[in-house]
């Protein structure tokens, strides 16, 4: 089915020849001493497609449709400047860079229809680049977000970050990873983000219900995390970054190559993290809070006047022990030995990058296709993903290759969204977006059944410039969410079985449930100068239940009652 869906789309943009194509020239200056600039980068958000300025200053980009385009100059030490350019014939522009020491990221692409500036968009979104990242000493992506304002996160283990905001997490926000949801058991408190930190170049986050563009359980928000921009035609790089902590003694590095060869782009890279226990000013040392990390992830993509077609591969792979916190007499740390005894740990036990028990082993593998196609009347979004979450629970020393906890999920993602050509000003997008997920337990404890799920939900957004400093959102979105879980029957001792008999009992029942609801959004903006704008956004997002809360028999009414607050609140 797939591959005829991507035929239907390649046929689509045969029948929908590009007539017209334009160039853009011209050259980059500094704006006071109106000397040429050489290496700036100027970057075609929505294509993903960049150019250098030569010694001269001088750039061009060309075989560009008719059309609205948002370029985003940047050159180090210079304020990047952002431009909206109307495309209807050849162009020749020059860009004034002004010297600045720090800014903001002031592009945006999510929750919107097209690459935006971030200051024009109704709504609320905060944009971190990687030298915000990069300034503060964090464990993990997560912990890098500590300090933005409305977002907080739940520690456990000294390792596992979940985000929260404004109090909201778990299912109540939605995690992109390259505008593609991420699934991973995010239900549990131990359940992390499975991103490669280092693979990372910026990340948007939507307050408040973000749903429209990205489906159900967006009613907190959104938490977009982007790679890194793609590099001009004919530049390549190689990279190596490394950083330590001495609380947990962590090391960790990332060596990538990438580059661009004649509209064919790629981008390599291999990563490696491992820390030892953390400490705290109550114990010092915590017993059995190291973890191990290794990651790979592979790019390719092709940019042509057609559009461009990119292919993300990625596998992100950790250990990670699991803190009990069980003492003696004394108050001193204290473990289980191989033969089932206990011990007092010792300094020994505390130093070094063991991994005990109990501990996670966690697998998260990936394979997406991101599409833009461009057509006679609009461009074509199509985004397609697989992913597989194995995740592991490791908890009895004596018998060290007993699987507790073994989940399995697999997951299909869909995105397609067609933004029509610009009428009056008026920029509208419409789509589809959604997954299919399948969840496997292979271990010997069961916390949530077996279970298939299938989202389909449909949108519509619009906004508009008025007299260049107005800007007015609009969109509605419909969902509907088919779950349908597996019986499960344990025996006296727990083991599965297929009938019910005087010696077993029913661990999950069956059911089928189908869940639907409405999202909506309308927001208005405007820019005083170019330093202070006013936002004004009101939002509703819809969430269904998860698998968590549908299948815990002491939760079942508090799960009832969360669905309808959540929906119509």
């Amino acid at each position: 089915m797939k591959i005829y869906f991507i035929f239907i789309l390649f046929a689509i943009t045969a029948n929908n020849p590009i007539h017209a194509q334009y160039s853009i020239h011209g050259k980059i200056k500094d704006a006071q001493s109106q000397q040429a600039l050489a290496g700036a980068s100027i970057y075609f958000n929505d294509l993903k497609a960049a150019v250098n300025s030569d010694e001269q200053g001088n750039y061009a980009m060309k075989n560009l449709k008719p059309g609205n385009y948002l370029i985003e100059i940047n050159l180090l030490n210079y304020k990047t400047t952002i431009q909206q350019i109307q495309m209807q014939s050849d162009t020749i522009i020059d860009f004034l860079m002004l010297v600045a020491t720090k800014e903001l990221t002031e592009i945006i692409i999510t929750g919107v229809t097209r690459s935006t500036e971030l200051k024009r968009s109704p709504i609320i979104i905060k944009s971190i680049d990687k030298q915000l990242l990069n300034e503060g000493s964090s464990t993990n992506l997560i912990d890098a977000l500590k300090n933005v304002p409305g977002l907080s996160q739940i520690i456990t283990a000294g390792f596992h970050f979940k985000p929260v905001i404004r109090g909201l997490g778990y299912n109540r926000i939605i995690s992109l990873h390259n505008g593609i949801r991420q699934e991973g058991q995010q239900w549990g408190d131990e359940h992390g983000i499975e991103i490669d930190e280092y693979s990372i170049d910026r990340i948007e986050i939507i307050k408040g219900p973000g749903s429209l563009m990205y489906g159900s359980d967006g009613i907190a928000g959104v938490l977009n995390f982007i790679s890194p921009k793609a590099l001009p035609i004919g530049k390549t790089k190689t990279q190596i970054i490394s950083n330590y902590q001495s609380n947990n003694q962590l090391i960790g590095y990332s060596f990538s190559h990438s580059g661009n060869k004649n509209g064919l782009q790629w981008l390599g890279r291999f990563s490696n993290k491992w820390a030892s226990n953390y400490k705290n000013v109550y114990d010092g040392p915590v017993y059995n809070t190291g973890f191990r990390e290794i990651n790979g992830s592979l790019f390719l993509g092709v940019n042509k006047k057609w559009g461009h077609a990119h292919l993300n591969m990625s596998t992100y792979n950790s250990s990670a022990n699991l803190a009990e916190g069980e003492r003696d007499s004394l108050g001193q740390f204290i473990a289980i030995r191989p033969d089932g005894s206990e011990m007092t740990v010792n300094a020994d036990d505390l130093s070094g990058y063991k991994i005990g028990f109990p501990h996670q082993a966690i697998h998260h593998h990936r394979i997406s296709s991101n599409n833009y196609f461009i057509l006679k009347s609009g461009t074509l979004h199509v985004d397609l993903g697989y992913q597989k979450n194995l995740r592991q629970e490791f908890g009895d020393i004596t018998n060290p290759n007993d699987i507790a906890l073994n989940f399995d999920l697999n997951t299909i993602n869909y995105n397609v969204r067609y933004n029509l050509a610009n009428i009056k000003g008026w920029e509208t997008s419409l789509g589809l977006s959604g997954m299919q997920q399948n969840n496997q337990n292979k271990g010997l404890e069961f916390f949530i059944p077996e279970y298939n799920l299938f989202d389909i939900g449909g949108f519509v957004f619009t906004q508009k410039t008025f007299n260049r400093k107005w800007n007015f959102a609009v969109g509605i979105r419909f969902d509907n969410r088919w779950m349908l879980g597996d019986e499960l029957i344990l025996d006296s001792i727990g083991v599965p079985v297929n009938s019910i008999d005087s010696a077993s009992s029913i661990k999950f029942n069956a059911f089928n449930q189908s869940y639907n609801g409405l999202s909506g959004s309308i927001g208005l903006s405007y820019q005083f100068d170019q330093n202070s704008t006013l936002k004004l956004n009101l939002s509703r997002g819809f969430r269904a239940p998860n698998i968590a809360e549908l299948t815990s028999k002491w939760q079942a009414l508090k799960a009832v009652f969360r669905y309808e607050y959540e929906i119509w609140d």
